[in-house]
């Protein structure tokens, strides 16, 4: 058994080195996974044991990483089971730069028609020229940190997340109308069945950024 005092530098110990480690690919995500429940374990026994402990503050400093899990669980349980989003569900953006990049072990890219929920992201649409759109996504997704490259239909980028490392696709479409020019935008995750709404979130907030870009003289 650990002395009392180690156990709150390891409860913050496992789970950093968990994400840090799938992070830099020194081992593959569950086990990152696992090191942060690990870490989370030996936090709840130090909650549990709080009112007994001979140094309750450094134990309630060691229990502070038990946030960490009970927000995933709760953005899990309030967030849909999606893990690829498009404003356009039924014909959404072709990730073709991401059938090239997923391996066996990435989930396979979803087919059309996705699921969607009922505050599934919208289009936006501008009358800016395509040139001038394309290059302001350009840049707000190289800004943001994206690889990214050009496709037929505008533009794909990968995101890496900063934890655990891990990797979504996108897609941004250009439609040129009669007067607009209508923009969508797909996000989707290349592990797990649930994106805990993080490929919603980057859309709303990709698509707003940009609207205000476009919008600016």
């Amino acid at each position: 058994m650990l002395p009392l005092p180690l156990l709150p530098l390891l409860a913050w110990l496992l789970p950093l080195s968990g994400a840090l480690g799938s992070r830099v690919a020194l081992w593959p995500w569950w086990v990152g996974f696992l090191l942060c429940l690990a870490g989370a374990l030996v936090a709840l026994w130090l909650l549990l044991r709080l009112p007994w402990h001979p140094r309750r503050y450094w134990a309630a400093v060691g229990a502070l990483p038990l946030l960490l899990p009970v927000g995933f669980l709760t953005l899990a349980l309030r967030a849909p089971l999606l893990n690829d989003v498009s404003t356009d569900p039924l014909h959404p953006p072709r990730l073709d730069w991401a059938h090239q990049l997923r391996s066996d072990a990435d989930l396979p890219v979803n087919e059309a028609p996705l699921k969607f929920s009922g505050d599934n992201p919208a289009p936006i649409y501008t009358r800016a020229s395509r040139e001038r759109v394309l290059t302001e996504a350009a840049s707000l997704m190289q800004a943001s940190g994206w690889q990214i490259r050009a496709s037929q239909e505008g533009l794909e980028a990968v995101v890496t997340s900063p934890w655990f490392g891990f990797q979504d696709d996108v897609a941004l479409r250009l439609f040129e109308g009669p007067r607009e020019l209508r923009i969508d935008m797909r996000s989707a995750s290349r592990q797990g069945r649930s994106d805990l709404g993080a490929n919603r979130a980057r859309i709303q907030t990709f698509l707003a950024r940009l609207q205000a870009r476009l919008a600016a003289p």
